[in-house]
């Protein structure tokens, strides 16, 4: 495997791990939205809006949002993420492609790696063109 294809691995278990062992430690309980003063709710009833100097249609939007990313939520894109990893994993070829993406390679697609597709999730975890 190329170092850039290392690097790219590096990157989003790193990166990964971050948001699983984030998920873990938070409260397992649904989180909700409480209308009537725009609040976040964890499950131990803390509500999340003291925390914001905002108002109207501002707090509600982050609040929303906050309440979308539930623990079990991301975990389960965090799991999701690690299936395509594993899918469009190195092999090495024979010939002119001496790394190449397992999936996309069979598919006749870019089968140079790290392959669009693993570039592509790594940007939805902030991989940037300088740390290409």
């Amino acid at each position: 495997m190329t170092a850039q294809g290392e690097d790219i691995l590096a990157y989003l278990d790193s990166a990964i791990t971050a948001r699983e062992e984030a998920a873990y430690a938070a409260p397992r309980s649904p989180w909700s939205v409480r209308v009537d003063d725009d609040a976040v709710v964890a499950p131990d009833g803390i509500t999340v809006a003291e925390a914001f100097a905002l108002s109207g249609q501002q707090t509600r939007a982050i609040l929303d949002l906050i309440a979308l990313h539930q623990p079990a939520s991301v975990l389960r894109r965090c799991a999701a993420d690690r299936k395509l990893i594993a899918l469009h994993r190195p092999v090495e070829m024979v010939g002119e492609m001496a790394d190449a993406c397992a999936e996309c390679e069979v598919s006749g697609n870019y089968p140079y790696y790290p392959c669009p597709t693993l570039r592509a999730l790594a940007e939805g975890y902030g991989w940037t063109e300088g740390e290409r």
